[in-house]
């Protein structure tokens, strides 16, 4: 049977824009990024099937749909838009990170989520409003364990395309979400600028992965409370993608085992190959991931 049949159920939908990024100033080129590329890569290294719910342009190209299906992601219910596909000019400087947007896809819209492919997790992963909350709140209908990493709603563009953040809190669309991911700089534009590990109780996820970079994670859990975990010590070569990849990691183990820190372990254990990576798919290999979850799990404390 084909991956791409849909009567095959997956374990992980990533829903948002494919995008093309170029790293650094002096970047080698546009390769291909975004919340549905290194969550769908995270599942795939944890021996689950992926498929990526996205739009794309005339100028992504064949091959790169090639090399994604390659890689063991479905491009079944990826579109081609008559514009071109979302580019980020992405650099680092000191840990922090700017961003320029020099295209951006048409959205994705109803069209796009017909027949949506069964699937244990949903991943949805905007990088620039294209999901619309409706349509975000219409997958979370489904029976699927849903996430949601919101960066695409915190961000606007100036006249320069370039990328800065804005206040965003939908309390719809979050109170029915199962797990937020969101990154310790973002939090403040959902709940201000004086936060505290109490107010993640206030978010309205059932689940919050709070990403603190170098310091790990922290994790909330309505049932089980809040715990923090430690990042595997790597050295970071590149940290694009590895919150995504932490949550399609995280998703698929949940889904999997329902274990909250088992699978918060695997998440961070994947975010840590993400960040040294020095190719766009090296994830590790499934025995190399759960052996640094329980490094991971071993020093992770209650708080």
């Amino acid at each position: 049977m084909s991956i791409d049949a849909f009567d095959l159920k997956y374990d992980l939908a990533a829903v948002g824009h494919i995008v093309l990024d170029q790293i650094g100033r002096e970047g080698r080129g546009l390769r291909p990024g975004g919340p549905c590329i290194y969550a769908g890569l995270a599942a795939v290294a944890l021996d689950a099937k992926a498929i990526a719910v996205s739009k794309v342009g005339p100028d992504f190209g064949k091959s790169r749909l090639s090399w994604l299906r390659a890689h063991g992601i479905s491009t079944s219910r990826i579109r081609i838009a008559n514009s071109d596909t979302t580019c980020f000019r992405i650099n680092y400087l000191n840990g922090n990170r700017t961003m320029r947007v020099t295209s951006v896809c048409d959205p994705i819209n109803d069209e796009d989520l017909l027949k949506f492919p069964p699937c244990s997790a949903i991943h949805i992963g905007p990088v620039l409003h294209e999901i619309s909350p409706s349509l975000a709140r219409r997958l979370t209908r489904s029976n699927s364990v849903v996430g949601l990493d919101p960066q695409g709603y915190l961000r606007q563009l100036d006249s320069e395309g370039n990328v800065y953040v804005q206040k965003w809190r939908d309390h719809s669309l979050l109170r029915r979400i199962e797990v937020l991911k969101i990154s310790e700089n973002e939090l403040p534009a959902i709940i201000g600028a004086r936060w505290s590990n109490r107010k993640l109780t206030t978010l309205g996820p059932s689940i919050v992965l709070l990403t603190r970079g170098p310091l790990g994670i922290i994790v909330w859990s309505r049932d089980y409370g809040m715990f923090n975990l430690p990042a595997h010590p790597t050295p970071v070569r590149d940290p694009t993608g590895a919150g995504d990849a932490l949550l399609g990691a995280f998703l698929v183990t949940w889904d999997r085992t329902n274990d909250l820190l088992w699978s918060a372990a695997v998440g961070s254990a994947v975010a840590s190959f993400v960040v040294a990576k020095t190719r766009l798919a090296d994830y590790g290999t499934t025995k190399q991931i759960e052996r640094r979850a329980m490094t991971i799990l071993d020093e992770t404390t209650r708080i």
